[in-house]
C-alpha cells in the first residue's frame, strides 16, 4: 500500500516548483479536466489556471511547505492540507486528490491567508 501522505506531498512541491518555474505542460497533466482552484481574487476553472501559469511572468518568492496533513476521502479520493510561507505571509492550503485509473491528480485547491489577529467567529 502506498503511502498517501508522501505520495500526494511529492506531487504538491512538484505543483509548486511547476507554478515556479511556468510550466504550464505539468498543470496539463496535473489538473483533472474539471479542476478549480480558489484564490483571494476569485475562482478560475482549469484552463483559466493553465493560461495564468504560463503567461505570468512573476517568480514566486522563496516558500516553504509545513504541517502536511492528509485526509482520506474512501479508495479514490483524498484531501491533502498544509501550511506554505511565502514571500513572508502565510497561507492555509487544501488540495482535494481524485485518482484516476491509478493516477491521482488535483481536482480542487484553495489558499486561505492567515491572519494577523485571531479572534472569535461570532
Amino acid at each position: 500500500m502506498e503511502d498517501l501522505l508522501a505520495v500526494l506531498c511529492d506531487i504538491e512541491n512538484r505543483a509548486w516548483k511547476a507554478a515556479d518555474t511556468r510550466d504550464a505542460g505539468f498543470y496539463r497533466e496535473y489538473l483533472a479536466p474539471e479542476a478549480l482552484i480558489v484564490t483571494p481574487f476569485g475562482v478560475l476553472n482549469r484552463e483559466e489556471i493553465i493560461r495564468e501559469i504560463a503567461e505570468n511572468p512573476l517568480e514566486l518568492p522563496a516558500y516553504a511547505l509545513s504541517d502536511e496533513r492528509v485526509v482520506p476521502l474512501g479508495e479514490e479520493n483524498a484531501v491533502l492540507v498544509y501550511t506554505v510561507s511565502l514571500g513572508g505571509h502565510t497561507l492555509y492550503v487544501s488540495t482535494v486528490y481524485a485518482r484516476n485509473k491509478g493516477r491521482w491528480r488535483a481536482a480542487f485547491h484553495q489558499r486561505t491567508p492567515a491572519v494577523q489577529e485571531v479572534g472569535g467567529m461570532d
